[in-house]
């Protein structure tokens, strides 16, 4: 018997002779983000000397976000209480503090070097923002009446989501081969459109087709301002770009956004447009577009 199931076991019986001598247990349920989010969007690591958050999101459309963070005191600055801020920032500039269950806008770890503590933000729809650009995650290794040594601040972009928006935004627009907008488009042009829209979007490269764009995605996936991470089909959510070979050449010939339950959606051809429809067969790569970067 494997020992995890033996102390399960024991511990189930300890509690019950509990309730048996007592007539009641209460027991605090351990939540569910504990173990972190299951297959978030995207993740952020901030660190000072003595303090480190760590950022799961999960974009649920262009301005709502599901945000896990942890924080710990790393003991590299003795007595020194780590510090952690998140902020909404739209394209504008304008920001929207996350407020912790404490009530305020920051969230100080107490217990010293070793403690950490996890939370969640879920389905977060800050202020009346259109667009949740970027996450700004704000970590200081010690409050500001200890005097703080180190401040670190970087940013988790809404890439994905805010360019299907855009996308959606162009529905029922005739499908015309090479166009790029914003009158007609072929697949490469609304994709490329969507995400050219998007405020502090640091764009492609001038890549054109959806051939190129496939591959600046596999020629870009470490961490950047912008950079594609590849996904598992059953990992895919809603705005992940799929690419397709659909007559057996070398070349990505197609490119579609994930619109969710197995259906896609983008410019597809003359008769249907600008619309969703089924999966087709041929995908040869998902690619999530994510962006990441350090504050000067």
């Amino acid at each position: 018997m494997k020992w995890k199931h033996l102390t399960r076991r024991i511990t189930t019986s300890v509690l019950a002779l509990v309730t048996a001598l007592t007539g009641a247990v209460v027991i605090a349920a351990t939540p569910a983000y504990a173990d972190g989010l299951d297959n978030p969007s995207g993740t952020l690591t901030v660190e000072c000397p003595g303090a480190s958050a760590f950022i799961q999101v999960d974009w649920l459309g262009p301005n709502r976000v599901t945000v896990r963070w942890s924080l710990e005191d790393t003991g590299t600055a003795s007595d020194f209480s780590p510090v952690l801020r998140v902020q909404a920032v739209d394209g504008d500039g304008t920001v929207a503090p996350m407020v912790f269950p404490s009530g305020d806008t920051y969230f100080i770890l107490r217990g010293g070097n070793g403690h950490s503590q996890v939370g969640l933000e879920a389905d977060w729809n800050p202020g009346n923002m259109a667009d949740l650009n970027h996450l700004k995650v704000k970590v200081q290794n010690g409050t500001t009446e200890q005097g703080t040594a180190c401040t670190e601040s970087r940013n988790i972009f809404n890439w994905s989501r805010i360019a299907y928006n855009n996308a959606w935004s162009q529905e029922k627009k005739p499908y015309e081969w090479g166009g790029v907008g914003p009158n007609e488009y072929d697949c490469s042009g609304l994709t490329l459109w969507s995400y050219n829209q998007i405020p502090l979007f640091p764009g492609f490269g001038g890549v054109r087709t959806a051939d190129s764009i496939y591959n600046w995605a596999t020629s870009h996936t470490s961490p950047a301002k912008v950079y594609a991470k590849r996904v598992d089909r059953a990992d895919a959510k809603v705005g992940d770009l799929f690419f397709y070979n659909t007559d057996g050449d070398a070349a990505i010939d197609h490119v579609d956004f994930y619109a969710g339950s197995n259906e896609a959606y983008g410019a597809l051809n003359e008769d249907l447009g600008i619309a969703t429809h089924p999966m087709w067969s041929g995908v040869v790569g998902i690619y999530r577009i994510l962006g990441v970067s350090t504050d000067g």
